[in-house]
């Protein structure tokens, strides 16, 4: 019997419990030294089944293996027991949706709830604010579990406080079939009450521009435009800002030569030639190459007379830049590979 398993060995072995499919997924993220341990470990389980007793110590440390876990779980059919454990989730405690507001105060303390000991019945006692935070940063795959798990007014409310750029993505997932095995789906849960108790208050903390703007990047432009168009209802100042942060100055190298030169066709010279101070010398060379001859020419001239702007003056000058590819892009106009 083993008496201690190496990070490789737990690896293989939670591999293992998940199945062939996840294996393989897991297996094709990885390469050299560290795939030939993993594929060493588990064929050293199937000659030798691992005990109880391992069994048990790497589900105790499933955390260290959380987010990759929920990116190679098992696609395999749902058993009849998988599907009425999921089927019974929402069910076991209905909680009036008075009993969460929306709009708490902007600091607050929550008490700690008195826990049962039953997991999903203690995440229902939880606040929807701190079981979101708990889950903000996690796969939507994990968030779509636990949501599934919790009263109706609670799994909305908690959807509610997640940050508005992955809210879609969550709910896409809970309209998938689940397919995760209900052994992952108890320590999944167990995790997001361990981290949903550790929140203790609600701070006065807001998303910033700029993640809002790093989370929609991330987004394909079909998911984006209505996320926006709503933001735009409610608050047009921070939609504008949100959208001119989606594209930035840099993406201009993304872009094919026609639809560098479509951009380069709506840019005043002037807020050109001052935002291409100080930059990467292939992007300048990217750039004039899908110019012609003559407006090269004229451009290169100003640039050397223009060669004392301020570092607030260049980036100006580029936002505005950025400002006219976001408009290219939102219409569909010009693409960013």
């Amino acid at each position: 019997m083993k008496m201690m398993l190496t990070r490789p060995e737990r690896l293989a072995l939670l591999l293992h419990l998940m199945g062939d499919e996840a294996t393989e997924m897991a297996r094709q993220d990885l390469s050299g030294e560290a795939l030939d341990e993993l594929d060493q470990a588990l064929k050293d389980f199937e000659s030798y089944p691992p005990s109880q007793e391992e069994v048990d110590m790497v589900l105790g440390d499933f955390e260290d293996y959380f987010h990759m876990a929920l990116q190679t779980v098992d696609k395999k059919d749902p058993t009849p027991e998988d599907e009425q454990h999921d089927d019974d989730g929402p069910k076991i405690l209905q909680i009036a949706e008075e009993s969460f507001d929306v709009e708490i105060e902007p600091t607050k303390r929550f008490t700690p709830p008195k826990l049962t000991g039953d997991t999903v019945r203690d995440l229902n006692l939880m606040h929807p604010y701190q079981v979101a935070q708990a889950l903000k940063n996690e796969n939507p795959v994990a968030t779509a579990i636990v949501l599934r798990k919790l009263a109706n007014e609670h799994a909305a409310k908690t959807l509610e406080f997640l940050p508005e750029a992955v809210r879609p993505n969550v709910f896409l997932q809970l309209a998938q079939p689940l397919t995760v095995s209900s052994l992952i789906q108890e320590r999944i849960l167990a995790k997001a009450l361990q981290l949903s108790l550790q929140v203790e208050e609600r701070e006065t903390e807001q998303e910033t521009t700029s993640q809002m703007a790093n989370l929609m990047r991330s987004l394909p432009r079909a998911l984006r435009k209505p996320m926006l168009d709503e933001l735009e209802k409610r608050d047009s100042d921070l939609a504008e800002t949100v959208r001119n942060q989606l594209y930035r100055f840099e993406d201009i190298e993304k872009l094919g030569d026609r639809d560098l030169q479509k951009l380069l066709g709506q840019c005043q010279t002037d807020a050109l030639v001052c935002a291409l101070q100080q930059v990467d010398e292939s992007l300048l060379t990217f750039i004039l190459s899908n110019m012609s001859k003559r407006a090269k020419e004229s451009l290169q001239e100003e640039m050397e007379f223009k060669t004392n702007a301020t570092e607030e003056e260049i980036m100006e000058a580029r936002g505005s830049i950025a400002k006219i590819l976001a408009g290219l892009c939102e219409a569909g106009e010009v693409k960013i590979d």
